[in-house]
């Protein structure tokens, strides 16, 4: 059978009950003019408050959301300031001087006792590619150690062979000291070949001996040597 609705908006059965069995049951079902739904429990849903709370508070317009704590949080002050804003920045700390004889630039980086003394990094010998992707190019050698490899961070960079490792494949070295040059095996997966031996630890390297790794073969040419040094060129001026 279908329902009918009384005159209060109340649903019935009418082959059940003749009249409105809410109406005249005594049950307190209040329907507010805001909506035709009956609540789930005895409470009222007034206009103010369309819907119920969770609990017993109330949400009111200026705290739309109850807090997690006790702590309200107010316009003023919505987010606590991390720890130590405000605070004055820490003292730099000092750091040791130099030793003597090195030099250290602007960015922190040490250069070699030749540049410190002669106020630029002088050339001691070349190396000039003899085979592989990049013949005919060359390289200059300075004081102190020359990293080879492909990086352009590299003191000598080696392009085009895929061979050579990025970054310190192998290294040259020139001793102000004791004036000779050496060649020193780097972190390189590839073997590195003087005169065709294989370099496992530093090597004396004279003039016109040829370096080989990967796919390019290096001839070095010195500049300092018995007959030439920048400490001699320092003393009198003569070479």
């Amino acid at each position: 059978m279908s329902q009918i609705e009384c005159g209060r908006g109340h649903l019935y059965d009418p082959a059940v009950h003749p009249v409105c069995p809410y109406c005249n049951g005594g049950q307190k079902i209040t329907v507010a003019s805001a909506g035709r739904t009956a609540p789930l429990s005895g409470t009222p849903v007034t206009a103010a408050q369309k819907t119920a709370p969770l609990s017993g508070t109330s949400v009111t317009a200026p705290q739309r959301t109850a807090p997690l704590s006790g702590i309200s949080v107010t316009a003023p002050q919505k987010t606590a300031p991390p720890r130590g804003y405000g605070a004055p920045p820490p003292e730099p700390v000092p750091t040791a001087p130099p030793s003597p004889g090195i030099s250290v630039t602007a960015a922190n980086k040490t250069v070699g006792m030749m540049q410190s003394q002669m106020g630029f990094d002088p050339v001691v010998g070349w190396l000039a590619c003899v085979a592989g992707p990049s013949k005919g190019k060359s390289y200059t050698v300075r004081g102190g150690i020359n990293s080879i490899g492909r990086s352009e961070r590299m003191d000598i960079v080696v392009t085009g062979d895929l061979k050579i490792s990025a970054e310190n494949h192998a290294k040259i070295s020139y001793s102000e000291k004791h004036n000779r040059f050496n060649l020193l095996p780097g972190e390189g997966r590839n073997i590195v070949y003087l005169n065709d031996e294989e370099v496992f630890t530093p090597m004396p390297l004279q003039a016109y001996d040829i370096i080989d790794f990967g796919e390019t073969k290096l001839l070095f040419v010195p500049l300092c040597g018995e007959r030439f040094t920048w400490k001699a060129e320092e003393s009198d001026g003569a070479v």
